[in-house]
């Protein structure tokens, strides 16, 4: 088994560049790409071409804010001109062409797909990301508002040479990947979804919390919840 710090330092260029165009329109062919109204994509460089495509394509784009601080920002489809669609889909761009999400329309359209940039993919489909599991955090924190349907699958994008033949470490919040895609095609055939995922607050920082505002109004609703239970008793 090899240690998430032993793959940061094997991978710490990997993430340099932009996916493939091929890379892109393998996404396309995907399944759950087609049928999916809204997918989430993360905000790395090398997804920008999937962002674009996902807009061209018709689809509702959601972006996790930097740091998760401001939660999710969502882009329209059709609704950019074409020449600002590389910017609109970058962290800069969220602001002027994007809307921040509030935590209850999460679920008026789920989403149907996740999509990641990683460092290294495991035979299971575990992975390495940017270090600081923003990408577990976020699908947990969609999965505890019903903002993700009942069959989303996550895959994830890099270079055939970032799928490991050896385990990486892995912790109960992190996610499975359902498949790694690279422009030689979808390396992995995990089944399962992530729509019954549970933030897992004992782990997490007060201070994280109160950082982040989907976090922070999750834990005001539960704390809320159980003054509520107390006061009547059931």
């Amino acid at each position: 088994m090899i240690t998430k710090e032993e793959v940061r330092a094997d991978f710490l260029d990997a993430s340099e560049g932009k996916a493939s165009g091929k890379s892109a329109e393998i996404v396309r062919r995907l399944e759950k790409y087609r049928d999916a109204k809204r997918i989430f994509v993360g905000p790395t460089a090398r997804l920008q071409q999937i962002r674009i495509n996902a807009l061209t394509d018709g689809k509702e784009l959601l972006v996790p804010a930097p740091g998760l601080k401001e939660g999710f920002y969502l882009l329209a489809p059709y609704e950019i001109p074409f020449k600002h669609l590389a910017f609109a889909v970058g962290y800069n761009g969220l602001v002027q062409y994007g809307r921040k999400v509030a935590v209850e329309e999460l679920c008026r359209q789920p989403v149907g797909l996740l999509l990641t940039e990683c460092l290294a993919v495991d035979p299971a489909g575990y992975f390495v990301g940017e270090g600081k599991g923003f990408f577990d955090l976020a699908v947990a924190i969609l999965a505890e508002l019903k903002g993700l349907s009942t069959d989303v699958e996550a895959y994830g994008l890099g270079e055939h040479e970032q799928l490991l033949g050896q385990e990486i470490e892995h912790y109960d919040w992190d996610v499975r990947l359902n498949g790694f895609i690279t422009q030689e095609g979808v390396s992995l055939n995990n089944a399962g979804s992530h729509a019954e995922r549970k933030i897992l607050w004992d782990m997490l920082p007060p201070k994280r919390i109160r950082k982040i505002t989907p976090l922070w109004k999750l834990s005001m609703q539960i704390k809320d919840a159980l003054d509520e239970k107390d006061k009547t008793g059931r």
